[in-house]
């Protein structure tokens, strides 16, 4: 009695399994997301646009190279530059319109000493 009882607990736990990954899957076929509405109203998640994903996999590297400098400030303007493009490129993505400035205004800073 208890090998069968044994059995049955370990196949529903492989079916939970089996629901789950379903569930947070991708690439699923017709089955699969019919079972998948079953379990989540709503519509699928959409899919990214290829021109987002490669604007945004460009704005990584060049984040990367920036990262990379050996100059503070050159990081400093460069990594200002980049968080302008991906709030412009996340606005773009709901709607909004905005301008990206290309680089911040470089008027030199004068320091003062203080005694």
């Amino acid at each position: 009695m208890q090998p069968i009882l044994i059995f049955i607990v370990l196949m529903m736990i492989a079916m939970a399994l089996a629901v789950g990954m379903i569930v947070q899957g991708h690439g699923c076929n017709r089955a699969e997301f019919w079972l998948r509405s079953f379990f989540i109203k709503g519509e699928p998640e959409e899919q990214v646009p290829e021109k987002i994903q490669n604007t945004a996999y460009y704005l990584m590297l060049e984040l990367g190279d920036l990262l990379e400098a050996d100059k503070d400030m050159d990081q400093y303007y460069g990594v200002k530059t980049v968080f302008n493009h991906v709030s412009a490129l996340r606005a773009e993505t709901l709607g909004h319109s905005t301008k990206v400035p290309l680089r911040p205004d470089e008027a030199p800073s004068y320091l003062k000493v203080v005694k």
